[in-house]
């Protein structure tokens, strides 16, 4: 069992590792490895934790807004920065503006980067006056334009590849896909996300996108933004059990 002053250690580290982010309960279970019998005897609740670590508690953000207010908040951001806002810059507007939404609820409602990015354009298509806008987000739509980076692959490493599930940090979002360089992958859909993105696992394969159409198929009626999907326990240990396919 820690100590009050190792279980603050513990989390002012991890908040140095993730850009001075504070973690919720459930991070700091999941994540840091401190279950809440561990900490309830030095605190009443999670706030004062973060509190005392010197970080700045969490503040839901409970306000109604509509797409073309979250559009409007983003563009006028991506202006003030002159280029795409990243999770920390979202996070760091907020705590200096509480009329400012919280950046979970951009991703939540618009989508993650690049579906967000498809978004924005998509709203400011018949728009005068925002191709700065335009500009920045088809930059960002550009980086992930060719996930798989085939070009000049040979046809004998086509024949071979992964399925794939990784998971979006802490939210319960996963993404299903398949390439033929599970690494690069990896690093690629990494960049995408505001939080890291764990692979949960693949399925080596002969016949990728056969593969990666069935589970498409299976999970559909679990379909969030793009590739991502709102999947159970269950769900995910269904995909587990299939280790290689050749």
């Amino acid at each position: 069992m820690l100590t009050k002053e190792e279980i603050l250690k513990e989390i002012q580290k991890w908040a140095k590792e993730n850009g001075g982010r504070t973690p919720s309960e459930k991070i700091l279970r999941e994540e840091i490895g401190i279950p809440k019998w561990n900490w309830i005897s030095y605190w009443t609740k999670i706030t004062n934790i973060q509190h005392d670590a010197g970080l700045v508690p969490h503040k839901f953000d409970k306000t109604k807004y509509t797409k073309k207010d979250l559009c409007d908040k983003f563009i006028k951001l991506i202006r003030e920065k002159g280029k795409w806002p990243t999770r920390d810059e979202l996070d760091f507007k907020r705590r200096h503006n509480s009329r400012f939404p919280a950046s979970g609820t951009f991703y939540k409602n618009l989508g993650l980067t690049e579906d967000l990015a498809q978004t924005i354009l998509e709203y400011i298509k018949d728009k005068q006056g925002h191709d700065d806008v335009a500009s920045v987000c088809n930059s960002t739509v550009e980086k992930y334009k060719n996930p798989n980076g085939l070009e000049g692959e040979t046809t004998e490493r086509l024949t071979h590849g992964w399925v794939y599930l990784f998971k979006h940090g802490h939210y319960k979002q996963y993404r299903i896909g398949q390439t033929f360089d599970l690494l690069r992958r990896g690093k690629e859909i990494r960049i995408q996300l505001p939080e890291r993105a764990i692979l949960i696992h693949s399925i080596e394969t002969v016949d990728p996108v056969g593969v990666e159409t069935y589970w498409l198929n299976r999970f559909n009626s679990k379909r969030m933004n793009g590739d991502w999907f709102n999947l159970s326990h269950a769900d995910v240990k269904e995909f587990k059990r299939w280790k290689k396919i050749v």
